[in-house]
């Protein structure tokens, strides 16, 4: 009768394990789940935080802690500086430091028309990892994150002016030949 009891035994704890393991088996792909929506929330966040730093890199090209610190006074602006400007350099650093090497240089062309130029001269589809390398390599003196040519060639897909492809999980981007008044015809063959 001792064999009885204990094989009984020995089956409940198989039986409970079995469910744990089950248990364990649907949170780990809850919480893979969970955060899969979550890095796509981070992406996405990201790339609107680099959208938004060239906007406001566009709109405000002068250096605002300039202006804050000549305002008050002559004697104080000096001693102001000093103990404003480092804390105001902590994150918009990059951004000062870029457009004072754009300015003096030659001009370099907007995002959008780097980004169209180099697509024009392809014969292949393209990632945005290579747009960005690419126009890295052509523009040195210039930090452009590949979240911002993303963003930038999804721009222009909306504007039907470039083409997205996906093979697997990969994207892809070629430019729609567009010859100013055939443009829309070129769209009217896709469809």
């Amino acid at each position: 009768m001792s064999e009885s009891p204990g094989t009984e035994l020995a089956s409940e704890y198989s039986a409970r394990i079995a469910r744990d393991l089950e248990i364990n088996a649907q949170e780990q792909d809850r919480l893979a789940t969970e955060i899969a929506a979550l890095e796509e929330q981070l992406r996405a966040v990201r790339e609107n935080r680099a959208v938004l730093e060239r906007l406001q890199q566009a709109l405000t090209p002068q250096a605002p802690a300039s202006a804050s610190a000549s305002a008050p006074g002559s004697a104080t602006a000096d001693a102001d500086t000093d103990a404003v400007v480092p804390h105001q350099r902590t994150e918009p650093a990059p951004n000062r430091r870029t457009v004072p090497k754009q300015g003096p240089a030659e001009p370099k062309p907007s995002l959008v028309e780097a980004v169209h130029a180099y697509l024009a001269e392809q014969r292949e589809p393209r990632s945005a990892t290579d747009v960005a390398e690419a126009i890295r390599a052509a523009q040195p003196g210039r930090t452009i994150k590949t979240t911002v040519i993303r963003t930038t060639l999804e721009n222009l897909v909306a504007r039907n002016r470039v083409r997205r492809t996906k093979q697997g999980r990969a994207v892809f981007y070629t430019l729609l030949a567009t010859d100013g008044p055939e443009a829309p015809e070129a769209g009217a063959e896709e469809a």
